[in-house]
């Protein structure tokens, strides 16, 4: 590794805050119709012009900014990614992290310690963090594609039920079911979660949405309702120890149909925890927000053969854009 990538690294954060801080302020928004000046950009948005215009300068020379005659404009992915009615808008995500910014003050003290900085509780508590957090899954699946190509690529055309397991926003089902419109789908998540999926499928998928059961459950807690084909979990075990993984494994196999499947998509590490290289940083911020980590093929797969599913196998996304992978298992 070069000085260069070491220290572009090393001070990624600036780059992060100047984006997230740009968002919050509506800079994108401002000059989504119209180019505007540094002085007119800090009436738009309420700020100081000297300041903004050295926001602006920041956010330009990252190639989201155009600057020219005095005046910015969005560049292409600004407008294609930065911009709320775009959609492929990956706002609700950059608003989420820059919510949680501040857990990485604890990084330290959480690496000392071994627990995490906040209650890991998926952001229930607050309904106002329930939302934003919902909301940036949503944004992130949307503005990367993967629920377009997860529907176009997995081979779920024996299935009637499709059950989508901590499917937050609905987004993967949604996806799914319009690749197969014979099916019907459930998400299974919690009671505050799918107030907001809800609102989402009411919002984006009017029409899929009467296809869809909303059930509230807890996946720690409950059994699991069925029988269902098949069982999709997106970034669920992540945030869950080991222990609590190979309990859910044994609930889906009993909820699931015989000759069922099983999907798990998740960042699906190498034995030594250490590729991809977006799923080891990710465990850091697991390490400070849940009790879990980015597992192994291996752990997933002895997981689901211990539950009694045969034929674990991984199909990887391709990589760019995606850093993640499948685990498909079928109960006999």
């Amino acid at each position: 590794m070069e000085f260069a990538e070491l220290a572009a690294i090393a001070g990624a954060h600036a780059e992060a805050r100047a984006i997230q801080v740009a968002l919050k302020l509506g800079v994108f928004e401002a000059i989504a119709e119209h180019p505007a000046s540094a002085a007119d950009l800090a009436r738009i948005v309420g700020a100081e012009p000297r300041a903004t215009a050295l926001l602006a300068n920041a956010i330009a020379a990252m190639g989201l900014l155009e600057f020219a005659g005095g005046r910015y404009a969005l560049s292409a992915a600004a407008r294609r990614f930065l911009v709320k009615a775009s959609p492929e808008y990956l706002g609700g995500l950059i608003l989420f992290d820059e919510a949680i910014f501040p857990l990485w003050s604890s990084l330290e003290d959480a690496v000392r310690s071994g627990r995490p900085a906040r209650t890991p509780d998926m952001f229930q508590s607050d309904a106002a963090e329930t939302e934003r957090f919902i909301r940036a899954m949503d944004s992130l699946v949307r503005a990367r594609g993967d629920a377009r190509w997860v529907a176009e690529h997995l081979d779920l055309r024996g299935a009637r039920t499709i059950a989508d397991l901590g499917g937050g926003p609905g987004t993967y089902l949604a996806a799914l079911l319009r690749q197969y419109p014979a099916a019907s789908g459930e998400i299974w998540d919690l009671k505050a979660t799918l107030e907001v999926t809800r609102r989402i499928l009411a919002e984006r998928e009017a029409i899929t949405a009467a296809r869809i059961t909303l059930r509230p459950l807890d996946y720690l807690i409950d059994d699991l309702p069925g029988p269902v084909d098949a069982i999709f979990i997106s970034n669920i075990v992540h945030g869950e120890t080991a222990a609590a993984n190979e309990e859910l494994m044994r609930k889906c196999f009993r909820s699931l149909a015989r000759g069922g499947t099983i999907v798990i998509k998740d960042h699906v590490m190498n034995r030594e925890l250490t590729h991809p290289r977006a799923g080891a940083v990710f465990s850091l911020y697991l390490l400070l927000a849940t009790r879990g980590r980015d597992y192994s093929f291996e752990e997933i797969a002895g997981w689901l053969e211990d539950a009694g599913f045969s034929a674990a196998r991984r199909e990887d996304l391709p990589s760019p854009p995606f850093s993640s992978a499948l685990v498909i298992a079928a109960k006999p």
